[in-house]
């Protein structure tokens, strides 16, 4: 097995006094595809923040065995502010690592990589219209495009077929099966029927962890970690809806 490329352990962290994760300990691989999974308040983007650095650490430690992690980072579509006058092109290219800060002007490679990630996306008609002015499945695209310009090692999604209709869901989970052959991937949802089929694993949050090392999980596994999802299953297709913890 290959060195992980990210480990958390014994984390704990919160807003001021008070704790939202606590004990928390997870082991990131070059080949994962984990679906993050859990209440709203059970603290699944506080794990996001957390990981990208945006976010206290209480305690534990996190750390990343394969020297330095370039993560690609889209978040939920509340967290984008519409009215900012900026383009496309822009917010794409704004994913790019400036070399001399002095001189911040895009290299000749830069600029082709982000010309080539709009064409990919079919977002290249749309270069120079600014962001208020898209779709939410372009804005997604959009920001996914930013995400991914750097060629992470780790990309992280926070809700991403929030706000946007079924056929560019479709295609977004299209395009995230071909990208977990070339990256690790960390998928935040609240829809846990529509990832299982892709992901690999699948990571319940809820003030604390429960890692289930695969994407087939049982009623009788989720009661025992007191993960909130409720299976139900009719016809050939099991659905899981989420459900309200006993204790809240």
């Amino acid at each position: 097995m290959s060195n992980p490329l990210l480990v958390l352990e014994n984390v704990s962290t919160g807003y001021f006094s008070q704790t939202v994760l606590e004990e928390i300990n997870l082991k990131v691989y070059p080949d994962d595809f984990i679906g993050i999974i859990g209440p709203n308040g059970g603290g699944k983007t506080t794990l996001v923040k957390l990981i990208l650095g945006l976010q206290p650490l209480f305690s534990g430690r996190i750390y990343f065995p394969v020297g330095k992690l370039r993560t690609g980072y889209l978040p939920q579509a509340t967290q984008v502010d519409r009215s900012f006058p900026i383009t496309v092109k822009e917010v794409v290219s704004s994913g790019l690592k400036i070399r001399n800060p002095l001189f911040p002007h895009l290299t000749s490679t830069q600029k082709t990589r982000v010309d080539q990630m709009l064409e990919d996306a079919g977002l290249a008609g749309l270069a120079s219209r600014p962001i208020g002015e898209l779709s939410g499945g372009q804005l997604q695209k959009t920001l996914l495009c930013r995400a991914l310009v750097e060629k992470p090692h780790l990309l992280i999604l926070d809700e991403p077929n929030s706000h946007v209709d079924k056929k560019f869901e479709r295609e977004l989970y299209g395009w995230l099966g071909e990208l977990s052959r070339e990256m690790a991937i960390l998928l935040v949802s609240h829809d846990i029927g529509t990832i299982t089929p892709m992901v690999k694993t699948i990571a319940c949050v809820n003030h604390s962890l429960h890692y289930h090392p695969s994407n087939q999980i049982s009623e009788e596994m989720l009661k025992v970690y007191n993960c909130p999802v409720d299976i139900i299953a009719h016809g050939p297709v099991p659905h899981r809806v989420l459900r309200v913890h006993d204790d809240e």
